[in-house]
């Protein structure tokens, strides 16, 4: 089972077993994907990234507070079928011109620099062959000033890991992701304990800051 699960949690793909690990998702790291986006403190004329969306649960919670034609809600994703479950969810808010989904690779944005205020993601950044790469990358597309918030449960980590569902995973080390968020030019990262507004339910966060160019 563990052999089926790992590849479709770094990225799920269509059948039975992408069927399982998508309903996996939505259920377990749902709330996460949620609360990531109410910590970015989002206003209505930010330009936000997620970067692995998934089902799009993300995407749609923050395209309720952009609006069009101020700000834009930006998506990339690598798994053709995580683009194709996420457009479904997100349709009318691509018609509308609020949201715009990429089929791609976080260690290739295809952003210009400089162009988002806020960036999250949820359970990604331990499958990124090159982690230090990637967030080299999204320091560049993040604004000065810009916020970076990465959302994941230690707790459901060792719970996955401990079944064998992490074995495409690199490392779930927290400590190595901060060191690379440090390495490429983050400030003030930190990871906290978070709770879910509905459920209490705890989860962690980790910080970023992009710092403004005046800033020594």
């Amino acid at each position: 089972m563990a052999s089926w699960i790992a590849p479709q949690l770094r990225r799920p793909t269509s059948g039975f077993t992408g069927w399982v690990v998508k309903r996996m998702l939505q259920s377990k790291n749902g709330f996460i994907e949620l609360n990531a986006v109410r910590l970015c403190r989002l206003e209505k004329h930010h330009r936000v990234l997620e970067v692995g969306f998934g089902l799009g649960i993300g995407i749609k919670k923050a395209a309720e507070i952009i609006e069009a034609g101020s700000g834009k809600v930006h998506g990339i994703d690598f798994s053709p079928e995580m683009m194709r479950a996420a457009s479904t969810r997100v349709e009318a808010e691509v018609i509308d011109g609020k949201v715009e989904l990429v089929l791609g690779d976080a260690a290739c944005l295809p952003y210009r620099d400089n162009t988002m205020d806020r960036i999250f993601h949820c359970n990604c950044y331990y499958f990124w062959p090159d982690v230090n790469k990637v967030c080299l990358k999204l320091h560049r597309v993040l604004k000065d000033g810009g916020i970076m918030v990465t959302c994941l449960s230690l707790d459901r980590m060792q719970d996955i890991d401990s079944r064998g569902y992490l074995q495409c995973a690199i490392s779930w080390d927290p400590n190595i992701y901060i060191d690379a968020l440090k390495k490429t030019g983050f400030v003030n990262v930190e990871m906290k304990d978070e709770y879910c507004d509905k459920t209490k339910q705890a989860f962690q966060a980790i910080y970023a800051y992009k710092p403004c160019i005046n800033e020594s």
